[in-house]
């Protein structure tokens, strides 16, 4: 892998950092330089495996289970990674759930769940990623977003609202936190080959059809992209979205 370095000796926050896309991110953000905390939820294995990838660029990593919904869960994950790491210069909000289900089939703990992954958990990890960079005057936020915050999709509103809400999250707080030397963007992928969204295959293939790219994105389309916003390359993007969606929708 061929990289240019640019997040030599920083250290970085990634939730759901043990699969898909977080993981690509994580990994990415060592091949460039950065010692990387990973938080995750479930499968634990994948969580040792995406650290020992990392400690294998040369770089110095750590995975720690955490709800992010949890107030004292994320307290003690900046916590961990501030004792590993010293300090905190780029957080990832990265971790999120996804379920198809029709509205009338949804229950209210899916939708207050759905929620509270996508919106309690980044305020929660902004507000302590915040505390952390404000005294430094430094440091990056990305949320990971999506395009549905956009466009929408049946049997998805749920979700669609979630990114939604946490777009108009990351605009507001870029407002906020910029002032403090903080600059805090987004990405708003399309649909990205992980396994991670529930369609079936078939649809998967029909959606790929429809792009102008012609094909679904993967984990490694969207890393440049977290690079960038993490990177001294980004200095003057400030509540921005940037959309690697194949071109499905063009904003």
């Amino acid at each position: 892998m061929t990289t240019k370095q640019r997040l030599t000796g920083k250290k970085a926050l990634v939730t759901g950092g043990n699969t898909g896309i977080g993981r690509a991110v994580a990994l990415a953000y060592a091949a460039e330089g950065a010692d990387v905390t990973i938080a995750w939820f479930d499968k634990p294995t994948a969580a040792a495996a995406t650290v020992r990838a990392i400690e294998k660029l040369g770089r110095n990593a750590q995975a720690i289970r955490a709800d992010v919904t949890n107030e004292a869960d994320v307290a003690a994950l900046f916590a961990a990674h501030r004792a590993a790491f010293g300090r905190l210069d780029v957080l990832v909000n990265n971790a999120g759930i996804q379920k198809s289900q029709p509205i009338d089939r949804t229950s209210v703990d899916d939708w207050d769940r759905m929620m509270a992954v996508h919106l309690r958990g980044a305020f929660l990890c902004a507000r302590a990623a915040a505390k952390a960079m404000k005294p430094r005057k430094s440091g990056r936020i990305v949320n990971v977003c999506s395009q549905l915050g956009y466009i929408g999709r049946g049997d998805y509103t749920a979700y669609s609202a979630a990114k939604a809400g946490l777009i108009g999250f990351t605009r507001a707080l870029a407002k906020e936190l910029a002032p403090f030397g903080i600059l805090v963007n987004g990405v708003s992928p399309g649909l990205v080959d992980t396994g991670f969204d529930p369609l079936p295959d078939r649809a998967k293939r029909e959606h790929a059809k429809a792009l102008p790219l012609k094909r679904l994105g993967t984990p490694g389309d969207m890393t440049p992209s977290f690079v960038f916003l993490a990177s001294e390359e980004s200095r003057y993007f400030c509540g921005q979205l940037l959309h690697p969606n194949g071109g499905e929708i063009m904003p």
